[in-house]
């Protein structure tokens, strides 16, 4: 997703980067990136259950503004390719859950599904570790990637695992859902198998869906991002500009 110039002063607040030139640049560094997704990695995600079992629930009772609040996000993951129609025996139910801004968002109940599921083994990034990491950086960035886990696909065999059900009709995802044990695990799997390379040579450090760029100066940070900014569009990465920061100081 492109941000026009139009929208970029609300968006970000560059203020901070005291070179004119570096901050031109930059400014143009968004508002021309776009995934493009010309590569993509071997990484998907496998749901092991400690059983075969199905996990069957009934749906929930909803209000009549959340029942078309619901159908309403439905219809978007469908257009989206992010779920489809689902006849398995596995069924979650959903929960509605309030946003900050007031709005509602629908998640799924797995807490049965996570107690049956062999739990992922890849290592999720040790806080002090990436603090280390970052002990000699003068600036940095941190960049956000928007709906993170919908970048990976679902194993099309495990698919009908994460169904869930609503008053209208029982869903699957094919991408990975957010509320499964699991997830966290594939998802920094596929982060990091992305920017492997670039991780070695400590231009970047991933963790979960933030990545985070350290640098001696605006210069370094900058060459630094243009680097991220070329994978991350090869590989289709969407970025939530609006929770980046771009070369902010340490204090």
């Amino acid at each position: 997703m492109q941000i026009s110039a139009e929208n970029l002063q609300e968006e970000l607040d560059l203020r901070h980067v005291e070179n004119r030139q570096i901050k031109k640049e930059l400014e143009k560094l968004i508002r021309d990136y776009k995934p493009e997704k010309t590569a993509s990695t071997d990484v998907t995600m496998r749901i092991i259950l400690k059983d075969e079992e199905p996990v069957c629930q009934p749906p929930r009772r909803l209000a009549f503004t959340e029942r078309q609040e619901i159908n309403k996000q439905i219809e978007e993951c469908l257009n989206e390719g992010i779920i489809r129609p689902s006849s398995a025996e596995y069924a979650s139910p959903i929960v509605m859950v309030k946003k900050k801004d007031g709005s509602s968002r629908m998640c799924i109940d797995y807490r049965k599904l996570n107690q049956k599921l062999v739990k992922d083994k890849f290592p999720l990034p040790i806080t002090e570790d990436v603090l280390d990491t970052l002990q000699e950086a003068k600036v940095y960035s941190t960049l956000d990637l928007r709906n993170g886990f919908f970048h990976v696909d679902v194993d099309e065999d495990c698919r009908k695992y994460t169904s869930f059900i609503v008053p209208d009709g029982q869903f699957e995802f094919n991408k990975v859902p957010f509320g499964l044990s699991t997830s966290p695990g594939v998802f920094q799997c596929y982060v990091s198998s992305i920017f492997r390379d670039l991780t070695r040579k400590r231009i970047v450090i991933s963790y979960l869906d933030d990545l985070v760029i350290p640098a001696k100066n605006e210069q370094e940070g900058l060459e630094k991002l243009k680097i991220i900014f070329e994978v991350a569009k090869k590989y289709g990465l969407e970025i939530k500009f609006k929770k980046c920061q771009f070369l902010k100081k340490e204090n």
